[in-house]
């Protein structure tokens, strides 16, 4: 990996903007989506935070961003145990590129989601999301910021979410352990890059942007790059080893059936002189009583 992909440096600064384009080309359909579904919430229920809630949505659809996050500090002045004024308080500060901001917002959000839930995997994607860009570099990092963690949390927040861009981007980054990765990576197998392909696919699946099904392809073309070769070369590795087992048994064998006919051969031909000693033996008994008759006569 070290070696593979330095490579692709040149187009960081390009890619930070695109990335951000990607982002905000997905999020007009959510958005609205997202809105019309709190107001019908709130339509329904008739509850006041509900209605603040579906108008603090509106504000984000329409790309005020400035107006929701008033509304949603406000509100989570007022509601202060509620995950979701904080994610969608980040979701604004992101949407606004405020990335040191929004993304204390998101780890607030997974803090007090219900652990194992939908909402607290799509928390932890998105605080991470951030939290590995450089602009992050100076805040404060969670308990989990470290490679085991990040293996074990990954894979954890795909399970529960494996149908949203940010889990399977998640666990495609940590699995890849870049070179550029501003945690302390360890060393990853072949079979573990080839997953990171495979849930970079997923995930361009899932986005319905051009833009980023086409990043996210390219991602997974590098991480095929780097793991085909290796597996060929383990399953040739590994071919090789079972030739070399298989050869070394049949030597066993071949050396244990021989050693085998050998101390057979040799019982029978013990077996074989025992037997000419007690006929040798039986005639001299014989021939023995034979004399002794023709004395007595």
């Amino acid at each position: 990996m070290n070696a593979h992909w330095p490579k692709h440096k040149e187009y960081h600064t390009v890619q930070k903007e695109r990335m951000k384009q990607m982002r905000e080309a997905g999020r007009p359909e959510r958005t609205r989506s997202a809105s019309e579904t709190a107001a019908r919430d709130a339509e329904a229920t008739g509850d006041e935070l509900d209605k603040r809630f579906a108008a603090a949505v509106a504000l984000n659809a329409e790309g005020d961003y400035h107006a929701a996050a008033k509304a949603w500090r406000k509100m989570i002045k007022e509601q202060p145990t509620l995950p979701e004024p904080y994610f969608n308080l980040a979701t604004v500060l992101d949407q606004s590129d405020r990335d040191v901001e929004a993304a204390p917002m998101y780890l607030k959000a997974m803090e007090l989601s219900e652990e194992g839930t939908e909402r607290w995997a799509q928390a932890a994607a998105s605080a991470f999301d951030l939290l590995k860009t450089s602009e992050c570099d100076e805040v404060p990092k969670p308990e989990w910021w470290n490679d085991e963690a990040l293996k074990a949390l990954s894979a954890r927040v795909v399970a529960l979410a494996p149908d949203e861009p940010s889990p399977c981007t998640m666990r495609a980054y940590v699995l890849t352990a870049r070179y550029d990765s501003p945690w302390a990576v360890g060393p990853r197998t072949a079979a573990e890059i080839k997953q990171a392909a495979t849930w970079f696919r997923r995930a361009a699946r899932m986005s319905h942007v051009p833009a980023t099904d086409q990043r996210y392809e390219e991602m997974a073309h590098e991480c095929d790059e780097i793991a085909d070769p290796l597996l060929a070369k383990e399953e040739a590795e590994a071919t090789a080893a079972r030739a070399a087992a298989k050869a070394e048994a049949a030597e066993t064998l071949k050396v244990a059936e021989a050693k085998a006919l050998a101390a057979a051969e040799e019982l029978l031909a013990e077996e074989e002189k025992e037997k000419k000693q007690a006929s040798t033996k039986v005639g001299k008994a014989k021939e023995g009583k034979g004399k002794k008759g023709k004395g007595r006569r």
